[in-house]
């Protein structure tokens, strides 16, 4: 009985001490007034293709997205900034593009569809060619 607790307590530590795993996306939105006074708008997003995996040492998922971002960030504003030159909606250059992270699957999927679901006022645009984090 007690070897069967020693082993359990010894799997339980080693899956604490294990990467985390993240799961993260890249999104922008442009929002166009059609007619203020009917509360008409456009929206336009911006997304990455898919969600995407990283392993995280620290067991901090979100910081170790943003470190990790670090790298590439002059080349995914690149791409965002490329679609976003093509919607009048978008006259402000993106400076800043954080990344939604998450620690469970089902949840970076579930918000990443939710954001993908077009609708008569939202025009969804997928951004190519966007560099991949790699983890530790």
């Amino acid at each position: 009985m007690i070897r069967t607790l020693l082993v359990l307590l010894i799997m339980a530590a080693a899956a604490v001490a294990r990467a985390q795993d993240c799961y993260y996306y890249w999104v922008h939105q442009c929002v166009e007034v059609i007619d203020a006074s009917q509360r008409q708008l456009q929206q336009y997003v911006l997304i990455s293709p898919a969600v995407n995996y990283l392993p995280a040492k620290d067991g901090q998922c979100q910081d170790a997205v943003a470190q990790q971002q670090e790298a590439v960030n002059a080349a995914l504003l690149a791409a965002f900034n490329q679609e976003a030159e093509k919607i009048d909606a978008c006259q402000t250059p993106i400076t800043e593009l954080p990344a939604r992270a998450y620690t469970q699957p089902h949840k970076a999927t579930w918000h990443y569809n939710r954001s993908r679901k077009p609708n008569p006022n939202k025009t969804v645009i997928p951004v190519g060619n966007l560099p991949v984090l790699q983890g530790p």
